[in-house]
């Protein structure tokens, strides 16, 4: 039986979600299990209201009355690492336990939907670098929050996350499409990742996904819990972002590859030295190590750097 929640829930979700303290969302959490309808369709629902409300209940009993600020979050979230990386999916497809798996991020996991209510960062790292990692709030086709379609349109890459345990795998990512689309968002070629690859009957989800979507989506397949292709993950993502690693060298010290310079794809050796301190930006002169180079030849500010290269500075 269908739920059938009247229009204000929506619109109390929306609020619920853009609350930026404990007390607003209690309030508005309190409202919804109000005005719910009650009948066996929207069970869980109710409960699932019961039990966020109990949790916020009993998180301001443990704090003693004590005064304090929570901080919140805006639509806006500073960009850290080698390239900032939004998760979007429906809800159960297990974004948060991606998050939980690959960063230090502590979201809470659970079976029930729409657990996530805030974006959550964490970093994830690959080999000398690290990407931003931002799980969002669930998408559902009756209400898309404001905040995760800017956070889509803000993050140098944004992974739609569906679940290999789900028979409804196909309309779920057609879901998805539907709401880039209308958010205009939808134009490139997406990057799906196709989760709970541990499940049963995973495999056989997955070439039902492939044979539908195979030749217009770049389809991960992946397990938070195993890890099974995290590494190809990865490394697809590094090249998506299009950036380059430079290794910055003392003269007369040795090359280290633990703390490179990350820049774009066609940056410069004057990109490269402002990278490393705006200080360097007037240096006296450059030799570079790599590939496209004879080893430490000397180079112009204007030339470009490929990745990997060693660049060594003379101020």
């Amino acid at each position: 039986m269908p739920a059938n929640l009247p229009p204000t829930y929506y619109k109390l979700k929306h609020e619920h979600e853009a609350a930026k303290t404990d007390a607003e969302r209690l309030v508005l959490l309190e409202e919804m299990l109000r005005i719910i309808p009650k009948h066996k369709g929207s069970e869980k629902v109710v409960s699932d209201l019961r039990r966020r409300i109990a949790r916020l209940k009993k998180g301001a009993s443990a704090a003693g009355g004590k005064k304090g600020t929570r901080k919140g979050y805006s639509e806006h979230i500073p960009k850290q690492g080698a390239g900032q990386i939004v998760l979007l999916g429906p809800p159960n497809v297990g974004k948060s336990r991606l998050l939980a798996a690959f960063t230090k991020a502590k979201p809470d996991v659970s079976p029930t939907p729409y657990t996530t209510t805030a974006p959550l960062v964490g970093m994830l790292p690959y080999e000398n670098i690290q990407f931003q990692l931002i799980d969002t709030p669930s998408l559902v086709p009756d209400f898309v929050s404001p905040t995760v379609l800017t956070l889509a349109r803000n993050a140098d890459l944004v992974l739609i996350v569906i679940s290999l345990a789900s028979d409804e795998l196909l309309d779920d990512l057609e879901m998805v499409f539907a709401v880039l689309d209308e958010a205009g968002l939808g134009d490139g070629t997406p990057f799906v990742v196709a989760n709970q690859l541990d499940a049963a009957d995973a495999e056989a989800r997955l070439e039902i996904l492939a044979e539908f979507y195979g030749e217009s989506v770049q389809l991960y397949p992946i397990s938070a819990v195993t890890g099974d292709g995290k590494d190809r993950l990865l490394k697809r993502l590094y090249g998506a972002l299009d950036i380059v690693r430079i290794y910055p060298k003392a003269p007369g010290k040795p090359i280290e590859r633990d703390a490179p310079i990350v820049l774009p794809v066609g940056a410069t050796v004057l990109d490269a030295a402002t990278g490393l301190h705006k200080d360097f930006a007037e240096f006296r002169f450059a030799r570079i190590w790599g590939p496209q180079w004879h080893a430490g030849q000397p180079v112009s500010r204007n030339d470009v750097v490929y990745d990997g290269d060693v660049v060594e500075f003379h101020l």
